[in-house]
């Protein structure tokens, strides 16, 4: 199954781990409001983001991930 990126995950780690948005996002080089929308699933950041996201608050790239069905492709799509 693919994974995608879980803003709901960034965001419960960031809160976590004691990480104001405006510090995490001087940690990746982007906006405070960006870092919302990544948290919100309103942007999919580039893969180097995500990464700088996750080594930012000391976790792996995947404990930002989850599963997720393929929005193109459905088993139960009519044939």
């Amino acid at each position: 199954m693919p994974r995608v990126f879980d803003g709901a995950a960034l965001r419960d780690q960031r809160k976590l781990a004691g990480v104001p948005a405006s510090q995490l996002a001087r940690a990746v080089a982007r906006g405070e409001i960006a870092i919302g929308a990544y948290e919100a699933g309103r942007v999919i950041q580039p893969v180097d983001v995500a990464a700088g996201l996750a080594d930012a608050l000391h976790l792996r790239l995947d404990q930002l991930l989850t599963d997720a069905a393929n929005p193109f492709f459905s088993c139960d799509a009519p044939r």
